[in-house]
Formats: structure tokens, C-alpha cells, sequence
């Protein structure tokens, strides 16, 4: 019998340059797939700080709190289950707010102005002077607002696309110790660590979205989820006295 030539290799390639060629094609295909698949290569940690400190150096921003499956307040206990608005920096706030009182609901203007505070009373729509809303505008507060709780997420998940009105980010989700949601709501009632999810602009480093689920407010049920979206940083915000009823 004959035996076989040798198969010989188009000229100018040799075995190590194919199994190159190969291996180069096999890294840039797992490459694709991982970036299909939502694969993140950004580290939690520093994530996390990039937008802690980003947030407390900004001076103005805008805010959206939404509550989905709220619960109900009271006469004694008003539960704002939507509120928008600007804040400046320390100590300024300007919102629009609709709160639920148990027989009803209706909308207030809020006004903060350092020690100072007003709001639209509902039956004459005129500004009184009132007290009690400074924890509203502490949860935006540069020292101890959400925005400092982003490095105390406890088992923060690996980062995933996400989204906070229309903006692309990454969602990082774990828990926060509810004593330190202390000084942001006063009426805190969690008993235990709460679910929380940070989203955090992919292109800036911006955190836009903080989400907290479940009971942390009397008035909470174990499905409510409330929702803090924030824009418009450091765009100048005018915030004035307003003229007492």
C-alpha cells in the first residue's frame, strides 16, 4: 500500500499561529457574551464611594420621592406618599407634596429655609408657619443623608444594569442598618435591616436612585417601596421666603 504525503499547511501558517488565531477568536467571543449578559467588570466598593463622595460635594439638586403600595397616615401622623422638589445645600428646601391624613388626601407646598419652615394650609391654600419637617430635608443632608449610607450597604450585590428615569446605571442592592435611617426619618419603625437599592450613573458616577423596601416609617406595610430620584445637580436652585397667610 502507498502511504499518505503528509498534509502540508498553507504556506505562511504554521500550527502555533492557528491555535493563536483560535484562542484570540474564542477570548473576543466570551468578551461579547459577557457584555450581553449584563457582566460587569466595576468594582462594588469603589462604585459605591465614587458616588458618596460626588454627592456630598454637589450644592443643589432635584428630587422625586415616590411611594408604591403605601400605607395610610393620619390626622396626628400626615404620610407623604409623593413629593418633588429642589434642595440647596445646607439648609434649603423647596417641594410639593401629597400627603394622606387616613380620611383623605391632599397636596402641600413645603417651604425650609434654615430654622425657619411653612406650608400650604390645605383649607386656604395660603403659607403658615409649622415645625416638625427638618428630617425631611436632613435625608438629603451632605453629612448625614442617604447619600452617607452608600458605603454602609451591608451585602451589597455585584453590580447590574439598571436604570433611574430614563438615566443608565448600575444597581447595587443589599440592606442598611435601620439605625442609621435614624436621623432621616424620626418615626422610623423597622425592626430589622432594610432592603435598599442604589443606582449609580454608569458614564458619571452619579448616584440617582435609592430605593428603601418594606416597613421604615409608621405608616409602612411590608410591601411599600419607597423611591428617592435625583437630577439637576448643581443646577442653581432659588428658594425664597414666602409670604405668610
Amino acid at each position: 500500500m502507498h502511504s499518505m504525503p503528509p498534509r502540508r499547511l498553507p504556506a505562511g501558517r504554521s500550527p502555533g499561529r492557528s491555535a493563536g488565531v483560535l484562542l484570540t477568536a474564542a477570548l473576543a467571543a466570551t468578551l461579547l457574551l459577557l457584555a450581553a449578559c449584563g457582566g460587569s467588570s466595576v468594582n462594588t466598593a469603589d462604585l459605591l464611594k465614587k458616588a458618596q463622595d460626588k454627592l456630598a460635594s454637589i450644592n443643589t439638586l432635584h428630587f422625586i420621592m415616590k411611594v408604591d403600595h403605601p400605607g395610610t397616615g393620619s390626622v396626628d401622623n400626615p404620610y407623604a406618599t409623593l413629593a418633588e422638589g429642589d434642595i440647596r445645600r445646607p439648609d434649603g428646601l423647596s417641594a410639593n407634596a401629597t400627603v394622606n391624613v387616613g380620611i383623605g388626601s391632599f397636596t402641600v407646598q413645603l417651604i425650609i429655609l434654615g430654622s425657619d419652615q411653612w406650608f400650604t394650609n390645605p383649607l386656604t391654600g395660603k403659607f403658615e408657619k409649622t415645625s416638625g419637617f427638618e428630617s425631611f430635608l436632613k435625608i438629603f443632608d451632605a453629612q448625614s443623608g442617604l447619600g452617607t449610607l452608600l458605603t454602609a450597604l451591608q451585602g451589597p450585590s455585584k453590580p447590574a444594569d439598571g436604570s433611574a428615569n430614563g438615566t443608565a446605571c448600575w444597581k447595587i442592592s443589599g440592606t442598611l442598618d435601620p439605625q442609621l435611617l435614624q436621623p432621616l426619618f424620626v418615626d422610623i419603625t423597622a425592626a430589622g435591616p432594610v432592603p435598599t437599592t442604589f443606582c449609580i450613573g454608569k458614564d458619571d458616577n452619579r448616584l440617582y436612585s435609592a430605593e428603601l423596601t418594606g416597613k421604615v416609617t409608621t405608616g409602612d406595610t411590608d410591601q411599600t417601596v419607597r423611591t428617592f430620584f435625583l437630577s439637576k445637580f448643581d443646577t442653581p436652585v432659588t428658594i425664597n421666603t414666602p409670604t405668610a397667610g
